[in-house]
């Protein structure tokens, strides 16, 4: 006689695995930012933290918005990082478009709310059992670089500046020194708009839950006329691989979308992908009650996620089914001679140590 056993969910496997102190296993946590539709993000954080699953996760890995959201969660403090979208940053002190060389004011992010009215804590991010890499893109030549947060050489909160600064809408390139020497630093998202290339070629991490803010079928045309024609203007004068990202569509990003749609389709899989049905904000909203709605559609997406059926590829050992790839750069040879001066020079890299070079491929966020 056969026992019948009801399929695992994926929040039931989590919850199993912050129980565990083995970290071989756990996925990485994979977050998008986009300027203020990290909003929706931050809000699938939340019922992270409020559920106790934290330490489900061996790494949270984020670019641009997904990088500073990471960093509220592992401190504990995402509920108090969803307030900064909604109370902090929905005035024109922080977006204006009238500031047309500085639209986003990433120093009043940085200076005046993340070290001020509502400030990270950096001990415990620092203190947390889990890593946070942060992917920024090297100014002069688009290469993707990742520093973790477990690396003291580099200020925390300039790596979360540099990851944000997106050329035309801030003009500052961000030099953080140490290792990284004179090299300056723009937003991480031009590269690497959803890192989930960067977690799943980190050392142990074979599996991903991806928090996307662009819906999968996402198209530059989605995008409403008074932000392409500002796309447009602010993409004249910069270098091909930034107004690859904010004038024209990307082939890359498009394939990834693609890629990660149809691997969330299928009954084993490496990756759990949540991601909003349509555009919910777009990269400058500043309205209070449409970002308080979007972080709640981020928490009702995560907590829809979470009852999805846990069934990984790695069950089918020896069956002969492969994973689809959700890799979109060359292989890992060519990642790293793409970057010259690549911030780890360990051959190994794993979740616990995640400095790592990667590809060049621009994307668009």
């Amino acid at each position: 006689m056969s026992l019948w056993r009801p399929a695992l969910k994926l929040g039931e496997h989590l919850a199993h695995l912050t129980r565990s102190a083995e970290s071989a296993q756990k996925p990485a946590l994979v977050v998008q930012g986009g300027g203020m539709r990290g909003v929706y993000s931050i809000g699938a954080l939340a019922a992270l933290e409020d559920a106790g699953l934290r330490e489900a996760f061996s790494v949270v890995v984020g670019s641009s918005a997904g990088a500073i959201n990471g960093a509220y969660f592992l401190a504990g403090q995402a509920n108090e990082g969803l307030r900064i979208y909604v109370e902090e940053l929905s005035h024109r002190a922080f977006i204006n478009p009238r500031r047309l060389w500085r639209v986003v004011d990433v120093d009043h992010l940085i200076d005046g709310v993340l070290k001020g009215a509502r400030p990270l804590d950096v001990a415990a991010l620092h203190a947390a059992p889990i890593p946070l890499l942060t992917v920024l893109t090297d100014a002069a030549t688009g290469a993707a670089c990742t520093v973790s947060s477990r690396d003291s050489q580099y200020d925390l909160y300039e790596v979360l500046r540099a990851t944000a600064a997106l050329p035309a809408l801030y003009n500052k390139r961000i030099r953080l020194g140490g290792d990284l020497g004179e090299r300056r630093f723009i937003d991480g998202g031009i590269v690497a708009p959803v890192p989930v290339e960067q977690a799943l070629a980190l050392d142990g991490v074979s599996e991903a839950v991806v928090v996307m803010t662009r819906s999968f079928d996402f198209k530059q045309d989605d995008l409403s006329t008074p932000m392409r024609m500002l796309g447009r203007m602010l993409a004249r004068g910069q270098k091909p691989f930034v107004k690859d990202n904010i004038s024209r569509p990307s082939e890359p990003y498009a394939e990834l979308l693609a890629r990660l749609k149809v691997e969330n389709s299928l009954e084993r899989r490496s990756t759990w992908t949540m991601a909003p049905s349509s555009i919910v904000t777009d990269r400058t909203t500043i309205d209070a009650s449409v970002l308080e709605a979007t972080a709640e559609r981020g928490r009702q997406d995560l907590l829809a996620l979470l009852e999805q059926e846990y069934r990984p590829i790695s069950a089918e050992a020896g069956s002969g089914r492969q994973a689809v790839q959700v890799s979109t750069g060359p292989p890992s040879s060519s990642a790293v001679q793409a970057s010259p001066q690549p911030i780890s020079s360990s051959v190994q890299v794993s979740a616990s140590d995640v400095s790592l070079p990667s590809s060049t491929t621009p994307l668009t966020e």
